[in-house]
């Protein structure tokens, strides 16, 4: 279904798109369950492309005010519940934490004068304060970004301007404070083992997610003949 609606997006005006894209941040931002979304997207998708068809305009037939649309396919539409919840955002975390480190050593790498750590083959020896400094800015940064998409309807420039500043505060700050507290404690990383274990961890956690999803989405559409 998936692959179906991108498919069927791409003859989509940029507009409409936009407007699409909107609504998937924010059905993804009240934690819908993930086929109920993927159905209602699916039915918007269609919706908006029988309108360019006709010449009509989607953005007036939804209404006016589309975060009010949004509210009202939140109302009646099947939530996450709270394992789904955690495993959405573990999801995302062990995205960028799979991608994270690599990209330190990376840099190491390329700037190994700019950087604490030092490299022996696929070895990456570093201050454990500052590999976690960026596992927290990561956390940050994945958790305060569905913050954000929870206010796409909101002035932007007020969310993104507190999203930023949040953002920078943990940069400024969370390095003294490790410091101060774990000191000066090295830790020696595979980078190999360390890629390869996460992404396993990240294609575990997404297919527990879905067979859950569908399990959930099943049950409904079960209960509800």
């Amino acid at each position: 279904m998936n692959k179906e609606r991108k498919t069927s997006s791409k003859t989509l005006t940029k507009e409409n798109r936009r407007i699409i894209m909107k609504i998937e941040q924010y059905l993804e931002s009240r934690y819908i369950n993930d086929i109920a979304g993927e159905e209602i997207l699916s039915d918007i998708v269609g919706m908006a492309l029988e309108c360019q068809e006709r010449g009509d305009s989607f953005a007036e037939m939804i209404g006016t005010d589309h975060e009010a649309f949004c509210k009202e396919l939140v109302k009646n539409s099947p939530k996450q519940y709270m394992h789904e919840r955690i495993l959405h955002v573990l999801h995302w975390l062990l995205l960028f934490a799979t991608f994270l480190l690599p990209g330190l050593f990376i840099i190491e790498m390329i700037f190994p004068t700019y950087s604490p750590g030092d490299i022996l083959g696929i070895v990456y020896t570093v201050r454990f304060s500052y590999i976690l400094k960026y596992y927290i800015l990561m956390f940050v940064l994945v958790v305060g970004w569905f913050f954000v998409r929870m206010y796409n309807y909101k002035p932007t420039k007020y969310v993104f301007g507190t999203y930023f500043t949040i953002l920078m505060l943990f940069f400024l700050f969370t390095d003294a404070v490790l410091k101060f507290i774990i000191g000066n404690m090295i830790v020696n990383i595979n980078i190999i083992f360390w890629t390869v274990t996460l992404a396993v961890l990240f294609i575990i956690c997404y297919l527990v997610r879905r067979v859950i999803a569908m399990t959930i989405a099943y049950k409904k559409d079960k209960s509800s003949n």
